[in-house]
């Protein structure tokens, strides 16, 4: 079985200019993408739906309706790439999304990526609840300031999973990195509930730690560094007052 997490932040003006014209008219590949919405047959999303969304503030989509732009772009792209390296449809994609006004910050392309996320991530908002717009299996549609809050924790539990020496990590932290955590520890020293979660999780995995591929909270270890080092770079990328909201897309 197959998993996909993309998160994605959004520039609404360049979205409600080319995003919007482009779904209406373009064909990218072997298909426009309202022959894409009606072939689907989905009677809860729309294309008139889809595109009004994108027009008035694509920000406040629901998961549910960017999946079927993310999932039209990819059955229409990918093919045109069939012969060509995984950097140059990567870049292509980028600077396509970048015209449209989209931003992907990160993508997990693997099930068992796809479970350590997930699952660090519930561990957060069972602390801290989040208002989200919900969407199918973990997707959701969230504030940055939120999504940036448990960013941080992140940061913090991943740098904790580091130290605990539970696993050996081929990479190693720069000077850089670490004076960015440090920064963030500094800001959420108050912060008793952030630190109990960490301690409680801590705990917990302490205890139960076993090499057992199937298990989501053993590949939040596996994938510890990993995170840490993408959720710093996350950070530096969202800017609160341009990029208010944040849409997880989960994909199974």
């Amino acid at each position: 079985m197959k998993r996909n997490i993309s998160i994605y932040m959004f520039d609404g003006i360049k979205a409600a200019r080319n995003l919007y014209e482009d779904l209406q008219h373009r064909i990218y590949h072997t298909s426009t993408f309202k022959n894409y919405i009606e072939e689907k047959e989905n009677g809860s999303i729309t294309f008139n739906r889809i595109l009004e969304y994108i027009r008035n503030d694509i920000n406040m989509m629901p998961p549910n309706d960017f999946y079927e732009i993310i999932h039209f772009f990819r059955s229409q792209i990918y093919p045109l790439f069939a012969h060509d390296s995984l950097e140059a449809r990567e870049e292509y994609l980028k600077t396509l999304y970048d015209y449209l006004g989209i931003t992907r910050l990160y993508e997990l392309d693997t099930l068992n990526a796809g479970k350590a996320y997930a699952y660090l991530y519930e561990t957060y908002v069972d602390y801290f609840p989040i208002a989200r717009i919900k969407g199918k299996y973990f997707s959701a549609n969230i504030q940055s300031e939120d999504f940036l809050h448990f960013n941080d924790f992140l940061i913090l539990m991943t740098k904790r999973i580091i130290e605990s020496k539970l696993y050996d990590y081929d990479d190693v932290l720069t000077e850089e990195e670490e004076s960015i955590i440090e920064t963030i520890r500094l800001e959420n020293q108050q912060n008793l509930l952030l630190s109990e979660a960490i301690e409680d999780q801590m705990k917990f995995l302490i205890n139960v730690f076993f090499p057992d591929d199937r298990q989501d909270f053993i590949q939040a270890v596996y994938h510890a560094c990993t995170f840490l080092k993408q959720a710093i770079r996350i950070r530096s990328m969202i800017d609160l007052q341009k990029k208010p909201r944040v849409i997880i897309v989960d994909i199974y």
